[in-house]
């Protein structure tokens, strides 16, 4: 990997959305933050992102996943501009990673969670 293609991993972001029912059991946002952080840091080290990858990438996609983190299903939403080559990146990172963080997430864990990979190019 190169150093500008390691740079721009690292500045990609992903956001996790929770279900309301879900956040309304958790007393505290700590575990959610953390269960984040832990998807975030897994995914984002693993996803190869194409050079062609265009600036301003904000691309929404699906994961179901059995119980312990195995990945299962990997899906993008209409709300997605990335090019093929962006997506078959995005979903070779989440299949590489599985199972994903699961341990001391059992509160926060859901089988279906949607990300938001938002990517500058820089």
């Amino acid at each position: 990997m190169t150093a500008e293609r390691a740079a721009a991993a690292a500045s990609a972001l992903v956001l996790l959305t929770l279900s309301a029912p879900l956040l309304a059991r958790q007393p505290a946002a700590a575990p959610i933050e953390a269960y984040v952080e832990a998807l975030h840091a897994a995914i984002q080290r693993d996803w190869l992102v194409p050079e062609a990858q265009t600036a301003d990438l904000d691309c929404a996609l699906d994961i179901e996943q059995a119980d312990g983190g195995t990945v299962v299903q990997v899906s993008f939403g209409n709300d997605c501009n990335a090019d093929a080559a962006t997506r078959t990146s995005l979903e070779q990172a989440v299949r590489r990673v599985s199972p994903l963080p699961y341990a001391g997430f059992e509160s926060v864990f859901q089988r279906r969670v949607h990300l938001v990979f938002k990517h500058s190019g820089h």
